[in-house]
């Protein structure tokens, strides 16, 4: 089942996300330039820190997978639909 920017849960995690988490979110779903550096992660022009990474991680906004041998952040469908509510 895939759900929708309006699924009850992706309306309060949205909410519940701070301003910082929101421009990760954004920032991730935007660039396809990522690297880890140290603790961190340079994601477009941004870093985004090893806390905040992890935080998205938790709330399963993000994930970490490998694209030719090499890290990356995805969104999950959770994290698409929190990114697509907070585009309106």
């Amino acid at each position: 089942m895939v759900e929708s920017p309006d699924h009850r849960g992706a309306v309060d995690t949205a909410k519940s996300l701070t301003r910082t988490q929101q421009d990760a979110l954004r920032a991730i779903a935007f660039f396809r330039r990522q690297k880890k550096v140290g603790k961190g992660w340079l994601v477009g022009d941004k870093r985004l820190s090893e806390k905040i990474v992890e935080r998205l991680e938790q709330l399963e906004l993000v994930e970490e997978s490998f694209l030719r041998g090499k890290p990356v952040l995805q969104l999950t469908i959770v994290g698409q639909a929190i990114k697509a509510r907070l585009l309106h």
